[in-house]
């Protein structure tokens, strides 16, 4: 007699408990993100007064994605190597002890070199846990209830953006850095507290290895390259995930400029003043509201937030629809007519909603993806896989970056019409890549993996 399938509610895959002590575990660390974030952009800002404190930012982010492009083989090596449980439970415990080291070495010595060697350490590290988790989870849960399982992965950032954000500013303002940067360490304590408790070791599983794709060799390094060699639909998503992870990069620059230069403000302004007529009837003082485009780009970036935390729940209510191979193609190309619509929009709230149905489409994108790759690898290779995956969009968002780093672009173009140019791309990368894989279009992918 077979075994009854496993349920795929998020109910029932909270239930599970290695899951679940995975999954609280990383909203607490996520939370505690958030403070770090904050308490860094503090760090920064005391830098020079914060005179140069978009240059200083932007080292500080090149720091930290910096080790993704120099460490992924050894990433790779180490997931498919070693106790993926353990490799989490110790980056957490380094993570911890990072966090810590600020309270010394800025607040104390106030020494910047140490601050962005931190950042670097950090940056590594974050890099190392998470190619990690994402080759642990088919060890955790089921092949059918990976989609769902994503999903709920997915939901811990939109969790810690609308709860961690707004808590993480307002004790990072009235209290200072230190005390945020001592609420990440205990998060990262409890993640690993967590993960301790996981009952499985989480070995990687080398009985079937190539004697080429064992993890000690010097080919063993390629393994991942293998992968999208023998198997070119998932190379071909990786192709959309690093397409979608340059536009992502690209949009986030020029939908800020959009906001401050082409979208009306006057709806936003409206809505502040109608907060601060309604808070001066309790608060002894009328409160004061910062730059009003500072709040038009956070509501902005709410909304995609929103729109990503509904996309997520879509696909991990549906499976079935999730599993279709065309639906990362057909979500990049309805962001890519998303971004154009984007780009003729004047009022504000229009953007807003705009602003979220992309955030729904990003989790089309990103969730199937990453639930395929873990259904379609074998065990041995998974974590190099991921680790040469992360590489590529890391890359990818950098570039992204780049092309609008000295603004050039967008003061030729303009961000409107640079906004549609983005849009254009997108429906022509997506339909390119869709051509390639035609044959595939109409099936879904199967779950056949052993838990």
């Amino acid at each position: 007699m077979n075994p009854a399938p496993a349920s795929t509610s998020f109910r029932s895959i909270l239930g599970e408990k290695n899951f679940a002590r995975l999954w609280y575990g990383q909203i607490i660390s996520s939370l505690g993100d958030r403070f770090y974030q904050f308490a860094l952009l503090y760090v920064i800002l005391g830098i020079k007064q914060g005179l140069d404190v978009g240059k200083d930012s932007a080292r500080v982010t090149f720091c930290a994605m910096l080790p993704g492009l120099l460490l992924a083989p050894l990433y790779g090596w180490i997931v498919d190597r070693f106790a993926r449980r353990w490799v989490m439970f110790w980056s957490d415990l380094a993570r911890a002890a990072l966090t810590l080291s600020f309270l010394y070495l800025w607040f104390n010595l106030h020494s910047l070199t140490a601050v962005f060697t931190v950042v670097f350490l950090m940056g590594a590290l974050n890099g190392l846990f998470i190619p990690a988790r994402q080759a642990a989870l088919p060890q955790i849960v089921s092949a059918a209830q990976l989609v769902t399982a994503n999903a709920l992965i997915s939901m811990i950032g939109v969790i810690a953006n609308f709860i961690g954000i707004p808590i993480a500013s307002l004790i990072v303002s009235i209290f200072g850095a230190k005390s945020s940067f001592l609420f990440n360490s205990l998060g990262f304590l409890a993640s690993a507290w967590c993960i301790y408790h996981i009952r499985n070791d989480l070995l990687p599983d080398h009985t079937q290895t190539k004697g080429s794709d064992k993890v000690g060799s010097w080919r063993g390094a390629l393994a991942g390259w293998r992968v999208l060699r023998e198997k070119r639909e998932l190379g071909a998503l990786v192709l959309v995930n690093s397409a979608f992870s340059f536009i992502s990069a690209m949009v986030l620059i020029t939908i800020l400029q959009q906001v401050v230069q082409t979208v009306n403000l006057d709806s936003v302004q409206t809505l502040v003043n109608g907060l601060t007529s309604f808070l001066s009837m309790f608060a002894p003082k009328p409160p004061v509201f910062g730059e009003i485009k500072t709040l038009a780009f956070g509501l902005l970036m709410a909304g995609i937030g929103l729109g990503l935390g509904v996309g997520v729940g879509i696909c991990g209510a549906s499976k079935r629809h999730s599993r279709s191979n065309a639906l990362p193609y057909i979500a990049l190309a309805l962001l890519g007519l998303a971004l154009i619509g984007f780009s003729h929009i004047q009022d504000y709230w229009p953007a807003v909603a705009g602003a979220a149905f992309m955030g729904v489409l990003s989790a089309f994108i990103v969730i199937p993806i990453e639930s395929r790759l873990q259904n379609d690898v074998d065990d041995a290779r998974r974590g190099r896989l991921f680790a040469l995956r992360n590489l590529c969009t890391t890359t990818s968002f950098l570039l992204g970056l780049a092309v609008n780093l000295n603004g050039d672009l967008l003061n030729w173009l303009g961000p409107s019409r640079l906004i549609g140019y983005i849009g254009f791309a997108a429906i022509a990368i997506a339909a390119v890549l869709a051509l390639a894989n035609a044959s595939t279009l109409n099936s879904s992918w199967s779950t056949r993996q052993p838990k």
